[in-house]
């Protein structure tokens, strides 16, 4: 199927309810200002398929569809002066254009896995140190934090990967963005972005590997997937000493029972990252 620079356009068909709070301030899945073209889902767990991305571009070029029939029909009725149906068109469009509008895949999902953490970019930087401020002023990912703070970095973390993609901070901005998915309890879009940290950074210095594994073993349940991540992080992430003890304990439990009905351990204490 033809690519469409709609991927990230799809509204939900629901108006929010009188007294409810408005999901545009808090809702970081919401879209943003620009469209974003299709890339191939990279070769990670839980990364979008070509079905989903299908779905996606097809529900979102009937919406822009029936927005421009809209758009015709107000037109039409503006043209041969039918002041009544003129009106209901106009307000159609007005309802339409009011809807929520989510991202239905974010940036980290259909970004390449080839990309590489290299190139120094000054505007790239600005908004990560935005971002960073933002995450630390939230009071980081403590009990209690402030969410609204965390959703305004999230943002800031996904503009940087989407518009400087060569960027050498698109792996923080993963690993942090991941940390904030998975504090949101959006355990499959925290998943992907850990994995998309140390796929654009062979060498980085985040327990991405380790975190990667946690979310799929305790949260998704996916522990044959989880296995593979625990061996990894054993591999490549040995300066986290807590990790490392936990994650070996894992594997052989999952090497030797059901991934099903294994229980999983006690969590290590939080690292600092």
């Amino acid at each position: 199927m033809m690519r469409m620079n709609v991927m990230a356009v799809l509204i939900v068909s629901a108006m929010l309810l009188v007294g409810c709070e408005n999901p545009r301030v808090r809702d970081a899945h919401l879209l943003g200002p620009r469209d974003v073209s299709a890339a191939a889902p990279g070769e990670i767990f839980l990364a979008p398929g070509a079905g989903e991305v299908d779905h996606v571009e097809n529900l979102a070029a009937t919406r822009e569809a029936y927005r421009q029939a809209l758009v015709a029909l107000e037109g039409y009725y503006a043209s041969v002066g039918n002041a009544t149906k003129l009106q209901w068109a106009k307000t159609e469009l007005r309802t339409f254009d009011q809807m929520v509008r989510y991202q239905y895949l974010q940036p980290a999902e259909w970004t390449p896995e080839n990309l590489s953490a290299a190139e120094s970019i000054a505007d790239a930087d600005v908004l990560y140190r935005k971002a960073t401020g933002l995450y630390n002023e939230s009071g980081g990912l403590i009990i209690v934090a402030n969410k609204a703070k965390l959703q305004e970095a999230l943002g800031f973390f996904n503009q940087l990967i989407q518009q400087y993609p060569t960027s050498d901070k698109i792996d923080d901005a993963a690993y942090r963005a991941a940390r904030i998915y998975e504090y949101l309890k959006n355990y499959e879009l925290a998943a992907v972005y850990y994995q998309r940290t140390f796929q654009w950074n062979d060498a980085t210095p985040y327990p991405a590997r380790f975190r990667a594994a946690q979310v799929l073993d305790q949260k998704l349940k996916m522990r044959a997937q989880a296995l593979a991540l625990y061996q990894l992080a054993v591999a490549r992430e040995s300066r986290y000493a807590d990790n490392t003890e936990y994650a070996k304990a894992r594997i052989a439990a999952l090497s030797a029972l059901s991934p099903e009905i294994e229980p999983a351990t006690e969590t290590p204490a939080e690292t600092p990252q």
